[in-house]
């Protein structure tokens, strides 16, 4: 049996339809899913009869979770999953209700019928607020800046005798050529690109590697790179490293590529990384994917005092295994091989992916994503939480699906106060 993971991607299909939102071959998949089998065609049915759907609701507020599982296994063939670590908390208490109702859709379409609720009410403010987008602000040598989501697609500048173009699907590429040859004078100039909240935007760097930024992040690097690529890395991006591009074989260059962020070095050849070091998260990340990474701690760049007077250290990372770098506990490094490396570059691919994730976690890629203010009243709840929803889906949406688990939000402009 599929993993209820499909029940999301089904459950936003139905909310879309129920919407009068869905498009072409969105419909096809949904017609192809209800296809096959008798029992996906009746569930389909039973979940686009509104006071069916209603009731249904009502029944799973109240009712005994266990004998809500025997229905839930009878009707849609989901079997309960094993007690576990992963799957714990607040989301074996709901996840039943959540799992009937497919979760992503199907309850916000409930939630948003049930206009007595002050909370759910308090929920539909937020439905102009908008997800993010690619927005990003290119900020050159002269201190000039350009606004890359209002710049038409084509030729925006030229620095450093390198070409900077807008592709039509959004990239910033640097680009060299015969005609383009390397500045005399020899100074190094630097660009950076910075999306605010609610922006990411993709970069593709004067050695042809490759750069996704996600939302409140910085990149900066030169427009030509010595025999060492340093790149210095605000906030959260995924990397794709080239060997040898174009550029560098015409330079006759092949340094190894380094990123600088806040506590440590990564120093790359040629490999497909992540690298998270948001200072409102309790550690830097660094995840590998392909080829190889050295990860050294900077105590001299670190926030932590004592940090600072610490020696290096160093790590050797594999392809799947993912390095932490605590600043609060001097700046130590752990390496763990249980990564799911899906969930690290969900943000990359328009998704998100949660798996144990806690309330704040969710809260704080939330913040980022939907350029919001989020605010805890109370004591935030060590429950943990699991689901994945594409990350266009409107913020309401989200709320909603973690208020069928029991959290409540209040909504004033854009400030989401959480109430727990």
């Amino acid at each position: 049996m599929e993993g209820y993971n499909q029940y999301f991607e089904q459950g936003h299909l139905i909310f879309k339809y129920l919407n009068g939102q869905i498009t072409a071959q969105e419909q096809e998949e949904l017609d192809h899913w209800i296809s096959l089998s008798e029992s996906n065609k009746a569930l389909f049915a039973r979940l686009t009869d509104r006071p069916a759907l209603q009731s249904e609701v009502n029944v799973f507020a109240t009712s005994d979770k266990a004998k809500a599982w025997e229905r839930i296994s009878l009707e849609t063939g989901f079997n309960k999953p094993a007690k576990s670590k992963l799957i714990s908390g607040l989301f074996l208490r709901y996840v039943a209700a959540a799992v009937f109702v497919l979760v992503s859709g199907i309850s916000m379409y409930l939630m948003f019928m049930r206009t007595d609720d002050k909370d759910t009410v308090a929920i539909q403010q937020a439905a102009d607020v908008a997800p993010g987008k690619n927005k990003a602000v290119l900020t050159l040598a002269d201190g000039s800046e350009i606004l890359l989501d209002e710049v038409s697609e084509g030729e925006i500048a030229m620095q450093d005798n390198l070409l900077i173009t807008k592709t039509d699907d959004g990239q910033l590429v640097y680009t060299t050529g015969k005609n383009l040859r390397k500045n005399a004078a020899g100074n190094q100039t630097y660009n950076v690109v910075s999306t605010p909240k609610g922006g990411q935007f993709k970069v593709v760097l004067p050695d042809g590697s490759k750069v996704w930024l996600n939302a409140a992040s910085s990149l900066k690097y030169p427009t030509k790179f010595g025999s060492e690529r340093i790149v210095e890395l605000v906030g959260e991006a995924y990397f794709e490293v080239t060997k040898s591009g174009a550029y560098q074989q015409a330079e006759k260059r092949n340094g190894s590529f380094v990123v600088l962020s806040a506590g440590q070095v990564v120093e790359v050849l040629g490999t497909r990384f992540n690298v998270n070091s948001y200072s409102d998260e309790k550690r830097i990340t660094t995840t590998l994917l392909e080829g190889k990474v050295k990860i050294i701690s900077n105590p001299e760049n670190s926030k932590n005092s004592h940090a600072a007077k610490l020696p290096e250290r160093v790590v050797m990372l594999k392809p799947g295994q993912q390095a932490q770098l605590s600043i609060d506990r001097g700046d130590e490094i752990q390496v763990t091989s249980k990564v799911d490396l899906d969930q690290v570059i969900a943000w990359k691919n328009g998704q998100f992916i949660f798996k144990n994730a806690s309330l704040a976690e969710i809260m704080r890629q939330v913040s980022r994503w939907y350029d919001v203010e989020v605010v805890f009243e109370g004591k935030i709840p060590e429950n943990k939480y699991r689901g994945q929803i594409a990350r266009d889906a409107p913020i309401a949406q989200i709320l909603q699906i973690l208020q069928v688990s029991g959290v409540n939000f209040k909504i004033e402009g854009r400030r989401i106060i959480v109430k727990t």
